[in-house]
């Protein structure tokens, strides 16, 4: 019988879906989203995914997704109010933050809303010091509290304790007290969220994920029913924002540790899908709807981040090192008082979406300036089912920003594009920059929706000479979900300076962390010899405030540990103190089990077609351009611009000047003519 496999990535603008059936047929389709309810896009898409494959519910046999729901969430400041109980004299860690402005000269900055309101913030008698527990729990100040928490109709309570990453007990014996007390109330404690030191990030951490805790696990529920009631019995994943795949228990607990889930799945799969082209360092520009979202790969493997602020609010999580931009084919377009045009960061989203989709949007958007200059549109359906309307486009573009700024039709919408080409180019330079690549030596990766719209734009602004985007570029994250690993990071703080005498210390730590990475992933039906565990050490100089993260072996000698922290302390921060000691502050470990090989590439292997010529304007008076379908296109054969080519999932732009090769992955290449 046809067995299929499920990615699906729900953005804000698209839901994208890739499936392939065990006899290799794969299908791509984009949908557009139901920010109302999710659940709903996700159902459909697997439902047209398995109609079009001609298969039956009871044949998926792997279903894995990525969703923006936390992360909206929590950039919409949309969670649940939260109680927050903690140590007596702790009650203020929310407001006390670091002490330091989030921009230092801009007094109009502010930090944003604490997600636990002062007065929903509670004290109870304990504390724990370096050998364990000394005050005990006030259970008496706990009932109280749950007393007081019934009558205000609660729903969600964040448990942070000090010292609770070392000593978690107390934090145990709170969530048991109050969920016994309270079972309708989401409870969640900072041992079990984020158990590392740095009190105002863990406590960050542990109350977004409790405001985002109820929603997210009411989403869950529905969208499993969903699947259950259509016949889809298979087990079900979402990706986290370190790429891993987690079952839903362990999303339910841990929510926040989704806060970039889709684009994190697409990060890591782009490296292993260009990782034998020989494309040496990438930097990755992921253009959807709503937002851009900005990666460095060298190897073949994107950053890893410990700490990121979504929307001010840090997460003291394992992540994909990601940048985001506000900068999506839905971008909005206005001109403010001053004459000044600019684009995004606000988006038009799925409803009413851009002008051109004729569902009652009004304002120009990015993707109402590529309709006016012909870029997109023509007879080919956007996603393959929705048809642009260029009359609408062009209307909103002129009454926003022609007309305002007294310029042509084909005047404003190219400074659009040019205004949406510059932000993106900015953003990709200062990620490069800071992760020590200098942009112009490296090859830029464009997907998403949008991506490889601006993709020549963005590389003529920073000097880049070679652009590669993959098959079916506007579904790629969710094809990457079906490769990703099921994984799993566990951390834990356990200050200790790595001396010869300290081996035995870390190996009792690490001993723990393994039983329990083994224990999920045998839990989740993988063999032990299909287990992988990665060890990481995050070390400093002695009187360091800030750590650096190695490798760590335990069959090799702790001099090994050594020298990698004191080389890779060198290549990030420009120096290392030989003589100086080192201490371990944080110990991580990644379990995980290897991914399913890749779904085979979606390029066609006849000649070169244009499927018809259109009027585009590149900047200047429209020319005739050639429109290619990419499924037609030949491996090796070069397509010089202007040419657009165009697939269901995205439209790739060859800009005069510049020329598209497939190769036999079905990769595009794009380069200039003659060379940088």
């Amino acid at each position: 019988m046809k067995t299929v496999r499920i990615g699906l990535d729900v953005g804000g603008t698209f839901t994208d879906v890739v499936a392939v059936s065990d006899d290799g047929r794969l299908v791509h389709q984009k949908r557009r989203s139901q920010p109302d309810d999710p659940a709903r896009s996700v159902h459909r898409c697997i439902s047209d995914a398995l109609a079009d494959l001609g298969a039956p519910p009871d044949t998926v046999r792997f279903l894995g997704h990525g969703t923006t729901i936390v992360t909206n969430l929590i950039i919409e400041g949309a969670g649940d109010p939260v109680a927050l109980v903690t140590t007596a004299g702790f009650r203020d860690v929310l407001d006390l933050d670091r002490q330091a402005r989030p921009h230092v000269y801009d007094y109009r900055v502010a930090r944003p809303a604490s997600p636990a309101h002062r007065r929903d913030r509670f004290e109870v008698s304990e504390r724990a010091g370096p050998e364990g527990p000394f005050t005990p729990l006030d259970d008496a100040a706990l009932d109280a509290i749950a007393d007081t928490l019934a009558e205000r109709g609660a729903i969600a309570i964040a448990v942070c304790f000090l010292h609770s990453y070392r000593h978690p007990g107390h934090e145990r014996q709170a969530v048991a007290h109050l969920r016994a007390r309270l079972p309708e109330v989401y409870v969640t404690a900072s041992h079990d969220v984020a158990p590392e030191y740095r009190e105002f990030e863990r406590f960050s951490t542990t109350a977004l994920n409790a405001s985002v805790g109820p929603r997210a696990m009411a989403y869950l529920t529905r969208l499993e029913a969903g699947l259950r009631a259509e016949g889809v019995a298979c087990p079900f994943y979402t990706v986290t924002s370190n790429a891993g795949l987690v079952d839903p228990a362990t999303v339910r607990r841990m929510p926040v540790r989704t806060a970039l889930s889709g684009p994190a799945a697409g990060v890591a799969g782009i490296g292993r899908m260009l990782s034998q082209e020989g494309f040496g360092d990438l930097i990755t520009f992921d253009m959807g709807g709503t937002s851009t979202d900005i990666a460095v790969l060298r190897q073949g493997a994107p950053g890893q981040a410990r700490t990121r602020e979504v929307a001010g609010h840090p997460i003291l999580a394992p992540m994909v090192d990601i940048d985001v931009i506000g900068a999506g084919g839905g971008s909005l377009v206005r001109v403010d008082a001053g004459g000044a045009l600019s684009v995004g960061p606000e988006s038009a989203g799925a409803e009413p979406g851009p002008a051109a989709y004729g569902r009652g949007g009004t304002r120009a958007t990015v993707t109402d300036a590529a309709a006016a200059l012909g870029l997109v549109g023509g007879g080919r359906a956007l996603g393959g089912v929705l048809t642009l309307d260029r009359a609408a486009a062009e209307a909103a573009l002129a009454r926003d920003v022609a007309v305002p700024l007294d310029l042509s039709l084909v005047a404003a919408a190219d400074g659009v594009m040019a205004v949406a080409g510059a932000s993106i180019a900015r953003a990709v330079r200062s990620a490069a920059v800071r992760r020590g690549i200098d942009p112009a030596d490296a090859t830029l990766v464009a997907f998403g929706g949008a991506g490889p719209m601006l993709a020549t734009r963005v590389a003529d602004s920073l000097g880049i000479a070679r652009i590669a985007v993959p098959a079916a570029p506007g579904t790629l994250c969710a094809r990457a979900i079906l490769v990703s690993d099921l994984a799993r990071d566990f951390s834990v703080t356990h200050p200790l300076e790595l001396t010869e005498a300290a081996g035995p210390g870390l190996a009792a730590a690490f001993a723990t962390l393994e039983a329990e990475g083994r224990a999920w992933l045998a839990g989740e039906g993988i063999a032990a010899e299909h287990q992988r565990l990665e060890r990481d050490v995050e070390a400093r100089y002695v009187g360091q405030s800030f750590e650096v993260a190695v490798p760590f072996d335990p069959s090799a000698p702790l001099s090994e540990v050594l020298a990698s922290f004191h080389a890779r302390h060198e290549e990030s921060q420009g120096f290392r103190l030989s003589e100086r000691g080192v201490e371990a502050v944080t110990l991580r470990l990644r379990a995980s089990a290897a991914a399913a090989e890749m779904p085979p590439p979606t390029g066609g292997d006849g000649p070169p077609v244009a499927d018809a010529w259109r009027a585009v304007s590149f900047g200047e008076a429209p020319v005739m351009t050639r429109i290619l379908d990419r499924m037609a296109l030949a491996t090796g054969g070069a397509v010089e611009g202007p040419a657009i080519i165009e697939e269901d999932t995205a439209t790739t732009i060859v800009a005069p000047g510049w020329q598209a090769v497939a190769t036999p992955s079905g990769t595009l290449v794009l380069s200039r003519v003659g060379g940088p």
